[in-house]
């Protein structure tokens, strides 16, 4: 310690006394400073949460799958009672039927025998991130015997998801996490087997989970793949992951819109807004750059939180793949952009909050329901869809 000096200064080796003092003043300054500097909120922020306000909408999701997969159950297995088939040959449909059969009952009141229900009970998320709609599929209404697969190759948001979405649900039904898997595994090697148990966590581990009735591969997850082959064996590799009589969801993004490059645009979604950017079309790799940000209250912002590179497919290139694939056919549903505005060009902000009738993925623009595509159509603005496949029991197909 150095002579005089206060007993709470010490000098380092060969240090003088002013030098000591310099260096205590500087230490504690740069102290208080980062004491008295608050976080910003975009610091504090869960990027995760902040995306699920922005983009996703679990509840309309689920919403959308247990009504499709009536429908198509409906249409394609209803002659098991009836005696006349609907479907004809690979890829060509009948009319549907009334919701009501020939006794009278509605079609969820149905016995279908081998079939077993008009309701889907298992769910496969594919590229599941934070599994948000896992979580919601087995708190949907008639929720006592899902069962729900996420699966996803990023450790670190299949950890999240344990603790934030599986956990949080928990602690409100306990039986939750008994009907919510979650596996760390490229999709490709994740493989279904009849045999295996759903409640059996060690073959899960292996990555084995039982067959499912819907696969949802959601967010535009079609469009990472880049190559066409890559596209294929996904869906040829889906297939035998679907029970008998089970349907492949994929969303996709597409319009005239899709190809251009310079769209901005923000969302107000209430404690923050939603900037969505799209960028940089590549005509000879069919693809396109968007990019997700969220700006805080306080002006500090999550730039560029998420970004993504994808192939733009077309919906007849979806449709074919999964024909190629192996599925018996394939339906598409589709939402089309509301709002049609062709200066898209420039920033443009939207105040209201996004509601459930709303599709935010791709920016600001209120979407409308989804209908079934079923007959020729004009390329709209915008749109998002829904592209099917269908995998009818062996006996339905021959």
């Amino acid at each position: 310690m150095a002579r005089g000096a206060s007993t709470w200064l010490k000098t380092r080796d060969n240090e003088t006394l002013s030098a000591a003092c310099n260096r205590s003043k500087a230490e504690s300054k740069k102290g208080k400073t980062k004491r008295q500097r608050p976080k910003t909120m975009a610091e504090l922020a869960d990027k995760h949460q902040l995306y699920q306000q922005a983009v996703q909408h679990p509840r309309k999701e689920v919403r959308n799958l247990d009504s499709i997969y009536r429908k198509l159950s409906s249409r394609y297995l209803d002659h098991s009672i009836g005696g006349s088939s609907p479907k004809s040959k690979k890829g060509q449909v009948a009319p549907e039927d009334s919701s009501e059969n020939a006794s009278g009952k509605s079609e969820d009141d149905t016995d279908y025998g081998y079939v077993g229900r008009r309701q889907a009970q298992s769910l496969r998320e594919d590229f599941c991130g934070t599994a948000v709609l896992c979580a919601e599929w087995v708190n949907s209404a008639s929720s006592a015997n899902r069962y729900a697969y996420g699966v996803d190759i990023d450790p670190e948001v299949i950890e999240y998801a344990k603790k934030h979405t599986v956990e949080q649900q928990d602690s409100l039904d306990s039986a939750v996490d008994d009907r919510i898997t979650l596996v760390c595994a490229d999709v490709l090697d994740v493989h279904g087997d009849d045999n295996r148990a759903q409640e059996d966590s060690e073959h899960a581990g292996e990555r084995i989970v039982p067959r499912v009735d819907i696969i949802a591969s959601f967010n535009y997850a079609m469009c990472y793949f880049h190559k066409r082959c890559d596209l294929v064996r996904y869906m040829r590799h889906s297939l035998g992951n679907l029970n008998d009589f089970g349907l492949l969801f994929c969303d996709l993004f597409g319009g005239h819109e899709a190809v251009r490059s310079g769209v901005t645009r923000v969302r107000n979604v209430g404690s923050f807004k939603y900037h969505f950017r799209q960028n940089g079309y590549d005509l000879m790799r069919g693809t396109i750059r968007f990019s997700l940000s969220f700006r805080m209250q306080d002006g500090s912002m999550l730039k560029d939180c998420f970004t993504y590179d994808f192939r733009v497919y077309s919906l007849c290139e979806l449709r074919e793949a999964m024909l190629e694939a192996g599925f018996d056919d394939v339906c598409v549903w589709i939402s089309t952009k509301n709002n049609l505005d062709s200066s898209d060009d420039s920033e443009k902000e939207t105040e209201s909050s996004c509601s459930e009738s709303e599709d935010g993925r791709r920016g600001s623009a209120d979407f409308g329901e989804f209908e079934e595509l079923v007959s020729p159509a004009e390329m709209p603005e915008s749109f998002n869809a829904y592209v099917i496949g269908v995998k009818l029991p062996a006996n339905e197909t021959d």
